[in-house]
């Protein structure tokens, strides 16, 4: 059987049973801020677990997409870890419990697959007794193909810091001596390939809370899941899952480039298999809205991308190649994922242009490590990690060209900075639950805010530490942060006590106001909610503004401009979009034109609700990444812009205000981003802009001609600056004869000078040195307490005495730093203190 063939088996099998087929979720888990992607099918069902939202159907099937970074040392080298992988699973919630999930899973794998039972064995939680009978007398196992095993194994959960979590039981398949490490307790659970996890039956029946504290769960049941790759791997007889057919057409062209042979150099083999399971972790990626950056999930993939760019390199391939890999990596997948054939051109362009970056920047690397190599004994932590995220540069590679020179690289500091910089990485939210909830009524409660910014309500859980508290309201009338736009702020007033709504965001299913006791004494029951109605307005205004860029830039631009991120607060808003150079001032004035003029035209915003297939008739335009149930809702704009979106929006365009881009920049390769201000942020501005003019027309004594009165003086500036210029030459000449009669038979001096500057500086010096021999000068000049410098040699002490050497020496008498060419160097940031110290280390480098 092929992987698809599989895939669609396995659906079917529970959807006989009554389960419901689930899409895959996004990558981005958008409800679940303790995740940074997706690692699990249950991300998406956590809160069917918990009972914080309804239960739209008790039993539900699917295929995940998943990406875990945890095993990434070990991708490529062993037969089973990988990066993004799909997780087949079934689920049930307060439904079917151990008894059916056990009979199922054996039953699909007996009859679906055709597995060799005896080649199957399980393992159980030790102390999970119930799952130990079922596989004794209801399915017929024999005592000695079943293991009872513990925590770090067999009890699994949660996905994230809190959540659901449970017992589990385990089916591996027996690989056989072959795969052994020979030990002789050498049984499943072992860290060797013999025994292949299959299917992991989770039972979950706890709710862990932050503190680490097992609840009993609302809605326990099951939650199972298949490593698809790992069962590819069974079914089709590989070694490894490299050798399937997910993986392994992307080897046959990389083999094709390089005129490898699989199988032949192990060390090969692992670059191979490296390269195929990153180019499939960066297209899924990507099509769910990733772009490679320096921040959270964005520098997640440009790791990876760098990390497969260097194995390319290993191969001897130096320009960029992994960008050709996505057009074979989409076919494995298109029948499964349609949607990623929609984003082939962007895929494309990002990973390439990404690529291209990188390689520019590793060669700028590699002279910096040589420059290393040069004049250090060792290379420090610091500089290392310089390499590794500055210039992206592996420390395998640093290492190996360390290594060459007989040069020490610090490893272990490097190891902890980077350490360091992964920690910082994953903190990715404003704000992390510190306490537990206090459930007063189960639900979790609905938004009433598009048609309301003010209720009656009350609380049905908070999360009490000190001042700050979170509370979920019956009835909210505060927008939870999501799709780019801020949460809402405002108030919630009890009888004796008043909150101060600080934010608003989600929550798994649920709507959490982040508060602050503004008066009084907290406590639980009816309250009043009010919205900041300035704050929702102006917000409204760069959302529905938001649209009407959008629209904009594709019509200016072309299609090809979509949206791959944005962020919208109150009277700004920033916009990310696929696009491959600069805007011209000419589109960029084209663009505001547009939106502007829609503006002006007070053209009328419709919300409506429908369905997704009625939404997409309309021509609606759903953003990647972003998860749809089948009823949504639709902004319409006239005839202008139609999109999928649950912002909260104006009621016609005409109460923007006006709209004006203030700056554009490169978010990321292939990725530019726009930022604009609207409504009364934009009025302040031009307001602003407005006095600062009229003070610079009362500074320079201009009335309307304001312009051409600075062109007038940056002339006026530009002759004095000659003038000064030809007067410094005249008194450096005169300083130059004084120094050279006083370097009359020396080999060096050390002279001050002060209000000469730099500039001032090199002149002297240029004329001091054609005129000697084997003369080395510092001249310096003394600012606020620190000296700056320049250190110059004659013609004939260029090569044995080269002047940025002599920096390089005098920085660790002096301090501070500096650098140059062989003649003439400079320095800056000096302790004047330590000229004694100088003149003293000259005297020392040039005595006979």
């Amino acid at each position: 059987m092929n992987s698809p063939e599989i895939r669609a088996a396995f659906l079917k099998f529970f959807q006989d049973r009554g389960h419901m087929v689930v899409p895959s979720s996004s990558l981005i888990p958008h409800d679940d801020p303790s995740l940074l992607f997706t690692a699990a099918g249950v991300v998406q069902f956590k809160p069917l677990f918990t009972g914080t939202i309804p239960l739209p159907y008790k039993r539900a099937a699917s295929v995940q997409k998943c990406l875990r970074m945890s095993d990434l040392d070990n991708v490529g080298k062993t037969r089973r870890h990988n990066t993004f992988f799909e997780m087949l699973g079934n689920f049930s919630f307060g439904d079917y419990f151990k008894e059916d999930a056990i009979a199922w899973a054996w039953e699909y794998l007996m009859a679906g697959l055709g597995i060799d039972q005896n080649k199957l064995c399980v393992s159980v939680y030790r102390d999970d007794a119930e799952a130990y009978d079922l596989w004794r007398r209801k399915i017929g196992l024999a005592p000695g193909r079943i293991f009872k095993l513990g925590d770090d194994t067999n009890f699994w959960g949660p996905a994230g810091n809190s959540g659901p979590c449970g017992p589990c039981s385990e089916i591996y398949f027996d690989l056989g001596e072959k795969f052994s490490c020979g030990k002789k307790d050498c049984l499943p659970g072992c860290a060797c390939d013999r025994y292949s996890e299959v299917w992991n039956l989770v039972f979950p029946q706890f709710n862990q809370t932050p503190s680490g504290e097992r609840l009993p769960l609302m809605n326990r049941g099951v939650d199972t899941g298949m490593g698809f790759e790992r069962l590819i791997a069974v079914i089709q007889k590989k070694d490894s899952i490299f050798q399937t057919d997910l993986f392994f057409p992307i080897i046959e062209e990389v083999m094709a480039r390089t005129g490898l042979d699989y199988g032949r150099e192990p060390e090969k083999d692992t670059t191979l298999n490296v390269i195929a399971d990153h180019i499939r972790a960066l297209v899924f990626a990507i099509a769910d809205g990733v772009i490679p950056s320096n921040e959270e999930r964005g520098y997640v993939l440009r790791r990876l991308l760098r990390r497969a760019v260097r194995f390319c390199r290993n191969l001897g391939i130096r320009d960029p190649y992994l960008y050709e890999l996505v057009p074979r990596t989409i076919g494995i997948f298109q029948a499964a994922y349609p949607e990623l054939d929609g984003r082939r051109e962007e895929i494309t362009l990002v990973i390439k242009s990404e690529e291209e970056r990188f390689l520019a920047t590793l060669d700028k690397g590699l002279a910096q490590l040589a420059e290393l190599t040069r004049r250090e004994r060792a290379i420090s932590a610091a500089d290392a990690f310089k390499l590794y995220d500055t210039y992206g540069f592996p420390l395998e590679l640093t290492r190996e060209i360390a290594q060459e020179k007989k040069i020490e690289v610090d490893e272990k500091g490097f190891f902890a900075m980077l350490d360091e910089a992964r920690k910082l990485s994953r903190q990715k939210t404003k704000f992390t639950l510190k306490g537990e909830w206090k459930i007063l009524k189960k639900g979790s409660g609905s938004f009433i805010g598009y048609d309301r910014l003010e209720s009656e309500t009350e609380i049905l859980r908070y999360n009490e530490h000190g001042q700050d508290i979170e509370v979920v309201l019956d009835r909210s009338p505060f927008y939870a942060e999501s799709g780019g736009q801020v949460g809402d702020q405002g108030e919630i007033a009890g009888s004796d006590f008043r909150l101060r709504v600080q934010d608003t965001y989600w929550f798994q299913g649920m709507t959490v106001g982040h508060c602050r006791v503004e008066s009084g004494k907290f406590s639980a029951g009816k309250v009043q909610a009010r919205v900041d109605i300035a704050q929702r307005r102006e917000t409204a205004r760069s959302h529905t503004a938001t649209h009407m860029l959008h629209a904009a830039l594709r019509q200016v631009l072309g299609e090809h401009a979509r949206q791959e991120g944005s962020f919208v607060e109150p009277g700004r808003l920033r916009f990310d979009f696929m696009h491959f150079q600069p805007l011209s001032a000419d589109e960029i004035e084209a663009v505001e034109n547009i939106v502007n003029d829609k503006i002006l035209a007070g053209v009328a915003v419709n919300k409506l609700e429908t369905s997704l297939d009625e939404a997409r008739k309309m021509g609606a335009m759903a953003l990647f990444g972003e998860k749809y149930g089948n009823q949504v809702r639709v902004v319409k704009i006239g005839d202008y812009s139609t999109e999928l979106c649950a912002g909260t929006h104006l009621d016609n365009t005409a109460e923007i205000g006006l709209f004006k881009i203030t700056a554009q920049e490169s978010a990321a390769a292939g990725i530019r981003r726009i930022e604009a201000i609207v409504g009364k942020r934009l009025f302040l501005e031009l307001r602003s802009g407005d006095k600062t003019i009229r003070e610079l027309r009362n500074l320079l004594g201009a009335d309307q001609e304001l312009v051409k009165k600075v062109v007038e003086i940056q002339d006026r500036v530009r002759k004095l600056e000659k003038s000064a210029e030809a007067n410094m030459l005249e008194t450096a000449k005169a300083e130059a004869e004084r120094l050279l009669k006083k370097a009359a038979g020396q080999s060096f001096l050390v002279e001050g000078f002060p209000d000469y500057g730099i500039d001032g500086l090199r002149m002297i010096a240029d004329i001091v040195r054609e005129k000697t021999k084997n003369l080395i000068g510092i001249l310096y000049e003394e600012t606020k307490d620190k000296l700056n410098y320049l250190v110059f040699v004659s013609a004939d002490l260029v090569k044995t005495r080269p002047a940025g050497d002599i920096v390089k020496e005098l920085r660790k008498i002096w301090g501070g730093g500096g650098g140059g060419r062989p003649h003439l160097a400079e320095g800056g940031g000096a302790d004047p203190t330590k000229i004694d110290a100088v003149r003293s280390y000259l005297q020392n480098l040039l005595k006979p």
